[in-house]
């Protein structure tokens, strides 16, 4: 199938692959149902008080399907997210650096405390912007239009939009609500740093020749894998795509509770120096964070996730021709890969639900005449509850996935078995299984959530464990609950 601000100032502009919407003029009806209809003319869509709009970006009689808007005021895109891109980046690249960590140690050692925490921060809190000359560490079929962070957007970082540092908005006190790591109150930021100190205590330890063992006895040589199956690598990396990227698409730019921030933001006016109104601007703030290219329904499913199709579509095209990758427009980041490689080969067709609601409700804020009518307010609302509930169970369905991983790991023989692979799988599965709090309309009530994360525990069942067996049944009923959750089909959730 096909796959279907908080501050003013959070993008700077975004680069230089930037390009206006192209098309036709067309009716843009007012209704409950918003639609484009490419086939009437202006005096008809007069007739129905329609508004006649080149935001239609009408070809062939239908409307683009392009994430593509002109600023109504004056010249240019009225589109702008760079900084959420740079995030993405920025997590990107944290996960290289650890995942490469093992080398470095062999090569370089680590004796000092606090050395290696220093350096994840970099990634991390980017203090003094000192992040801004970290390479991308993503690859796409051309090469790139940006290889630097700050190529993309200068002054961002992670741990001032982890879940818990905005000032406003949030639907709980992640200081002391966050659920999910055990018994001991952690924040998202605070269990991302206690997992930082992991990783350097065990590399120092490396590093002086003290080696941790897996439950075989083999010795762990990797400073971010834990003797108990802890692979921080992707429990950081999937915390952070939960508690920065989803949280702020869920809990903020796409939130309704704080007056001039998220959708109840001004769209009567550009703001001063910019392109766009406040409320286009969160709108495509939460949309840059799901992390979709702007031709996302150019792409098949197994394009997106890079699983086959076109050669110069895998992840990525190069849409306008210019012979590069831009980040922020031709390609395609961290929920919205795994959205589809959810939809590959099921029944779900999460990709074109999330898309097609970003792009009708951004179409609906930019034919507005200045601020939204209730009725059109609603549909804005209608949309985002769309775009998130299909974003959120792309996470739950991938949840699920690392489930079956997990589960094949614990059941497979002693040849095959993989103490690597599974640790990196329950991580995958734990990680992700943390996002479902940020987001204030989950389906997932707080006790199911808090079940969930019982079953999972802080660790997996290793061979030789006396709840291995009890273990595995556990997960059966996370499953169960995270399937009934999200109303996902039976066979989806077997063979995910």
């Amino acid at each position: 199938m096909m796959a279907g601000g908080s501050s003013a100032g959070d993008s700077a502009g975004d680069s230089a692959g930037e390009m206006t919407m192209t098309g036709e003029f067309g009716c843009y009806s007012s209704a409950s149902d918003p639609t484009c209809d490419c086939e009437i003319s202006e005096d008809e869509c007069t007739e129905v008080m329609g508004t006649w709009t080149d935001q239609c970006a009408c070809e062939d009689g239908e409307p683009g399907t392009d994430y593509m808007f002109n600023n109504r005021f004056g010249e240019g895109s009225s589109i702008s997210y760079s900084g959420q891109t740079a995030r993405h980046a920025l997590i990107s690249a944290l996960k290289t650096y650890m995942g490469g960590l093992e080398q470095s140690v062999t090569s370089n050692g680590v004796f000092e405390e606090g050395a290696l925490v220093n350096i994840l921060n970099i990634f991390f809190d980017c203090t003094d912007d000192v992040c801004s000359g970290e390479n991308v560490t993503v690859s796409g079929p051309v090469g790139l239009g940006q290889t630097t962070i700050s190529d993309i957007s200068s002054g961002k970082n992670l741990v001032g939009k982890i879940a818990g540092n905005d000032e406003v908005g949030q639907h709980k006190d992640w200081s002391v609500e966050f659920v999910g790591w055990g018994d001991e109150v952690y924040s998202p930021e605070s269990l991302t740093r206690f997992w930082f100190t992991q990783v350097e205590q065990q590399a120092i330890a490396i590093s002086n020749g003290e080696f941790d063992t897996d439950p075989s006895g083999m010795t762990i040589t990797r400073p971010e894998l834990s003797g108990t199956g802890l692979d921080y690598t992707q429990l950081t990396h999937k915390l952070l795509l939960g508690a920065i990227a989803f949280s702020q698409g869920a809990d903020d730019y796409l939130d309704d509770t704080e007056e001039g921030k998220g959708l109840l933001s001004a769209n009567d006016a550009v703001i001063e120096g910019k392109t766009y109104t406040a409320l286009e601007h969160n709108w495509d703030e939460g949309f840059g964070y799901f992390g979709a290219a702007r031709n996302y329904l150019d792409y098949t499913d197994d394009e997106i996730a890079s699983k086959g199709g076109r050669d110069e579509y895998q992840g990525a095209h190069d849409r306008n021709g210019d012979g590069d990758i831009d980040l922020v427009s031709e390609f395609n980041w961290g929920h919205a890969v795994n959205a589809a490689k959810r939809d590959r080969g099921h029944s779900t067709d999460l990709t074109n639900e999330a898309y097609t609601a970003f792009l009708a409700g951004r179409r609906l804020i930019a034919t507005a005449d200045g601020a939204l009518s209730d009725e059109q307010f609603a549909a804005l609302q209608g949309y985002r509850n769309t775009a998130v509930l299909a974003w959120e169970k792309a996470i739950a369905a991938t949840v699920i996935h690392y489930i079956n991983d997990t589960m094949g790991d614990m059941d497979s023989s002693d040849e095959e078995y993989s103490f690597m692979t599974h640790a990196k799988h329950w991580g995958e599965m734990k990680g992700f299984a943390l996002s479902f709090q940020f987001n204030p309309r989950s389906p997932v009530s707080a006790e199911a959530f808090a079940r969930v994360h019982e079953l999972f525990g802080i660790a997996p069942a290793l061979r030789g464990d006396a709840n291995f067996d009890d273990y595995r049944t556990g997960l059966l009923e996370a499953r169960s609950i995270l399937g009934a959750a999200y109303d996902f089909d039976d066979t989806d959730i077997e063979t995910w």
